[in-house]
């Protein structure tokens, strides 16, 4: 076996066939890199000329004037070849030192152990020895670090949408139906100029829960950068038109209200009559022009989209547009071939809002294998060793 530099051709070639696929390890992404200045390789291990395993190594950082190295979501190869991830780790190992590496991190896109809607094990998979072995071999676990370990993926493949949209929780399919045939919300495609529009509704939510956003910059470079495997999407709202279609259903009520004799009948008319009127009233206070409620950012590659990024504005949660955004991408990757949707990172949390959201989709809970650290010299060591 060889290891040594790969050109994008053959990184290409042999990504794109690998199970292993993520969109952090393709040519979009280390063209992005190196347009931004970032240390980046791609490397691979041969065979007879015959190309085994492909990374793509990236310095974003340094400590105390070492680089950190990173290959995001792991080496792309046969994780059951202990052979093979040994030749790779040692080789890689010497390759990133003559670089003046400290430390490499990886986090393979691999399933640690099967998982149901609700974290519980299943008998599917464990691949727990993989863990033992990376281990065994230098490398130092961490677990939950800068990329997710904890994702919540909805299976696609041989479903129809009314099968999908029918496991949905039922109050889920509600604000769904709602948000179509009550306030007419709308989901469209946001062009590279409206990406500033779509950054200041993430920050609104990351500065809500209290975390960072990623900048306007990161945002436009990946819609440079993968072109048709992104899809930035925003959910909008016309008060005219949901005053319109609330006005409707008033006078419809009302007309209930007036034709029945039952007492009993006429108290739950009147009741939602006064909801009504009280929402009509609220959405008369709304600026009276169009109005974006929501955005998020999805990745599409491989056999799977991933919903990446996202924001939404508190004032307009009532109207639905997140969940709606939902159904509209799972639909999309329904009608264009792909296997999964990828709702991405959880927390290992039954209360966590987000898991909620998310959970109420009925897919299942998937674990990953987590990151791991493998030192490139004695500093290396001693930092882990601190940390």
């Amino acid at each position: 076996m060889q290891f040594t530099e790969l050109s994008e051709k053959e990184f290409k070639e042999f990504s794109d066939k690998s199970n292993g696929q993520s969109f952090f390890q393709t040519i979009n992404m280390y063209n992005r890199y190196k347009e931004n200045n970032y240390e980046t390789y791609l490397v691979g291990v041969k065979e007879n000329n015959k190309v085994l395993a492909v990374s793509l190594v990236v310095s974003l950082y340094q400590k105390y004037g070492y680089k950190i190295f990173n290959i995001y979501k792991g080496y792309i190869l046969d994780y059951n070849d202990k052979k093979l991830i040994d030749f790779m780790t040692k080789n890689i190992k010497k390759f990133l030192k003559s670089k003046k590496g400290l430390i490499l991190y990886i986090d393979p896109n691999i399933v640690s152990v099967s998982r149901d809607n609700e974290f519980n094990v299943t008998n599917e998979i464990n691949n727990l020895e993989i863990k033992d072995y990376l281990c065994n071999i230098g490398y130092k676990y961490i677990g939950e670090y800068e990329q997710v370990k904890w994702t919540y993926v909805l299976d696609l493949e041989n479903k129809t949408e009314d099968e999908i949209f029918k496991n949905f929780k039922s109050n889920h399919r509600n604000i769904i139906n709602k948000a179509i045939n009550k306030y007419n919300v709308e989901i469209r495609k946001l062009s590279y100029e409206q990406l500033p529009l779509f950054r200041k509704i993430t920050s609104y939510s990351a500065n809500k829960q209290g975390f960072k956003d990623k900048s306007l910059k990161y945002y436009q470079d990946m819609f440079k950068y993968f072109k048709d495997e992104v899809i930035y999407l925003g959910s909008f709202i016309n008060p005219k038109k949901i005053l319109e279609n609330l006005n409707n259903e008033l006078t419809k009520l009302k007309e209930k209200y007036n034709k029945t004799n039952n007492d009993n009948r006429k108290k739950v008319y009147k009741i939602d009559i006064d909801n009504l009127e009280k929402e009509i009233k609220e959405v008369k206070e709304l600026p009276q022009e169009e109005i974006i409620i929501s955005a998020s950012m999805f990745m599409l590659y491989g056999r799977e989209v991933v919903y990446l990024f996202s924001g939404s504005l508190d004032e307009y949660q009532k109207f639905g547009g997140s969940y709606l955004m939902q159904w509209y991408i799972i639909k999309y990757a329904l009608d264009h071939g792909y296997k999964r949707y990828n709702f991405y990172g959880i927390k290992n949390n039954k209360n966590d809002g987000v898991y909620k959201f998310k959970h109420g989709f009925n897919g299942n809970v998937e674990e990953l294998l987590g990151t791991f650290a493998l030192p490139l010299n004695l500093l290396g060591k001693i930092y882990l060793t601190i940390k």
